[in-house]
Order: structure tokens, then sequence, then C-alpha cells
């Protein structure tokens, strides 16, 4: 009877086993094979070949070029890393309600699209070059969508702040929480004036997700 290794619990013959060199090889290969790099064309493909994954089990998709590990209840991204959006054109708004598009501006709205890591949880940066034509306050915050349902709207509370006429460059990050794992995310930069007397102006914009791991 085949024992078991004591780190990687493969199976090894003893001397009473029977001399079946091809069984015993077809037993340590069918163990290693679930703890290789496993390569899938794409997701649908593994997951019609890997019908019950254990955690740990790491795997490479051709399609879209990254490595994936399985944590017990879902495949995910292996080591995400952050996306980033810069807009360097200039943009105004009077609205005292936030929208994603700015009078004169080009690329809007600045927009990054990310997958949601096994936590569920990532940080939010939004920026710019930021004044306004009185002294009230200018505020840019950020929508966060599933698709096209907004899973957290842009606040003040979660919005960088600039009161006055002198130009001032201003950030903020906030973390957002409760993710569905996996799900396709867009941030998308939004913007508003504190009154419709007075013009916001921003500059230089940028948005980055930071996967919280």
């Amino acid at each position: 009877m085949a024992l078991l290794t004591p780190l990687g619990s493969l199976p090894y013959p003893q001397p009473a086993d029977a001399a079946n060199i091809p069984v015993h090889i077809q037993s340590l290969a069918e163990a290693v094979d679930g703890r290789t790099v496993l390569r899938f064309a794409d997701a649908a493909t593994r997951d019609a070949k890997v019908t019950a994954p254990v955690a740990g089990m790491l795997c490479w998709l051709g399609t879209p070029k990254q490595y994936w590990y399985y944590t017990g209840s879902a495949w995910t991204q292996l080591a995400p890393g952050p996306v980033h959006k810069a807009n360097t054109t200039a943009g105004t708004t009077t609205s005292t309600a936030y929208v994603e598009t700015l009078t004169g501006s080009t690329g809007d709205p600045t927009t990054v699209t990310f997958t949601a890591p096994a936590s569920g949880a990532v940080l939010v940066s939004v920026g710019a070059r930021i004044s306004s034509s009185a002294a009230t306050a200018c505020h840019l915050s950020a929508n966060i969508r599933l698709n096209t349902t907004v899973a957290l709207a842009a606040a003040d509370t979660r919005a960088a702040l600039v009161v006055g006429t002198n130009q001032c460059s201003a950030t903020t990050q906030f973390q957002v929480t409760g993710l569905t794992v996996n799900g396709v995310y867009t941030a998308t930069a939004a913007y508003k004036s504190a009154a419709t007397t007075s013009t916001a102006t921003f500059a230089n914009r940028f948005i980055t997700v930071t996967p919280v791991m």
C-alpha cells in the first residue's frame, strides 16, 4: 500500500506493493497534476476541466493573460495591480450635482476598469489641480459601478476639496468594500461646484484604483 510524503501528500510505493510501475507513476502524476501551474485558454476551459477545485490551486489563463488561484470558494486573479487613468486637459462645471463630463475638456469621462479582488476591497484615489471663480468650494470624487449599476456614488465625504480662486493640487483616497469578487467594475471621476453662480475648474485630473489584498 502506497504511503504519502509528509508535506505534499504525494504517493510512493512500498517494497511489498505489486511491481506495477505504470500504476505507481500514474498515481504520482495524478497527485502532482493539481499542484502544478495549470494552463488553460480561458476561464470557461478551466472550469470545464477543473470541476472540483481545491484551495491553493494555481492556473494561467491565456485570455486575459493572467495567473489565477482558487481561494476555497472562488477563482480570483493572483496579485492584481493598480489601474490608473490621467487626463491632462482642463474643464469646468457650474453643476451643484456630481457630473462626469466637464465643459471644454476632452477625454471625459475619466474612467478606469478593474476586477474586484478576493478581499472585495479596493482603494480609490482621485486628484486634480482645482480652483473656483469665487470663494466657494469645488469637489472631486468618483462613482463606482458594477456594469451600469452604481455601487457607490460620488459624495462630499469622499471628495478632494478646494475652496477659493487660487489653483491648488488636491487629492483624496477612500476604501471601497463589499465588492463582488471577480466582478468587473468601473471607477469614474465626478465633479461639482458648491454654487451654480461659480465656476469650478479641474485640470491634470487622475483616478487610480489599487486592490486591497
